[in-house]
């Protein structure tokens, strides 16, 4: 089994969360634990596992053992000795219990409630392991529970903010749409122009035309069109969450606000930049230009 490196967004947290050693008398506070003292962590936000590849993991295991550790913290401490919450390694520890392992390789680290379900998230998607949905119910409870705006759950996390607000917007969504993008049915792009329909009843009734029809996401957003009902205003098109994105990076390189302008039929978008002086202008001239010291002067006069 090659190992997967969690990429920098967990190690980050590793290293910025609080922790203590709880067993001095092992270097690095690599343990060999036994697998029913591990319980399964509440902060799991995978809730759905392949059979397939959690075969494919069993064989490995029986073959060369559990090479990357998993991620505990201590939950008690007793007579017997200490039982440990699982934050990181779902999969593996399920795989080495079916594999008929007794014990298992753990990293002991001290997190709170905040920093377990954070590093839980991180290396599901550094691992690619999450659904659309399970992502969204991790930001989501991040959000609710932690009181983290969409702004620091993206940095924490890596990912940009339109990616946390539209992931979390999929859960408006009725259940049964939501579970549709659970099984793979439906992907997040072709669910989330439903939002704008106006009941339950139409957007399950729309996802279910767009799995039957194998519609693409751009045949999505048609469909969405077509069902408003009479007399709703509607946008030329969905918010483009990439475009989205591009504007934020715009604003924060800029340090100004920028707002993209879409044309109508053949005629040209615009781009628009605030500026609030002839200076700032001057200054926002060399930057977009690559010029410095102001080379470029303006003036309103």
């Amino acid at each position: 089994m090659t190992r997967k490196p969690l990429g920098r967004g967990l190690g980050a947290l590793i290293e910025g969360a609080a922790f203590e050693e709880q067993t001095q008398t092992h270097q690095g506070n690599l343990l060999d634990v036994p697998v029913n003292r591990i319980i399964p962590s509440p902060f799991q936000p995978r809730r759905r596992f392949d059979p397939q590849r959690l075969g494919e993991l069993v064989e490995a295991i029986r073959a060369q053992g559990v090479i990357e550790p998993l991620l505990v913290r201590v939950l008690q401490t007793g007579p017997d000795g200490a039982r440990y919450e699982l934050i990181a390694g779902e999969r593996r520890l399920r795989a080495a219990r079916e594999a008929g392992l007794e014990t298992v390789p753990v990293v002991v680290h001290e997190f709170d409630d905040r920093t377990a379900l954070e590093v839980s998230l991180v290396e599901n998607l550094a691992r690619e392991d999450l659904n659309a949905i399970e992502e969204a119910r991790a930001f989501a409870r991040l959000a609710r529970e932690f009181a983290l705006s969409h702004e620091q759950i993206a940095q924490r996390i890596g990912k940009s903010r339109p990616h946390v607000s539209n992931a979390i917007r999929l859960l408006d969504l009725p259940e049964a749409v939501l579970e549709m993008i659970e099984n793979g049915a439906l992907t997040a792009g072709q669910a989330r122009p439903l939002l704008a329909l106006q009941s339950a009843a139409a957007q399950i009734s729309a996802a279910r035309e767009i799995v039957t029809r194998g519609i693409s996401a751009r045949g999505a957003e048609e469909i969405s069109r077509k069902r408003q009902p009479p007399g709703k205003a509607l946008p030329s098109r969905p918010a483009d969450v990439h475009l989205q994105a591009l504007v934020e990076n715009l604003q924060r390189s800029l340090k100004r606000k920028v707002r993209v302008v879409r044309g109508k039929g053949k005629s040209p978008g615009r781009v628009e930049i605030e500026f609030y002086n002839d200076d700032d202008l001057t200054g926002l001239a060399a930057i977009l230009t690559n010029q410095s010291n102001g080379h470029a002067r303006f003036s309103a006069a």
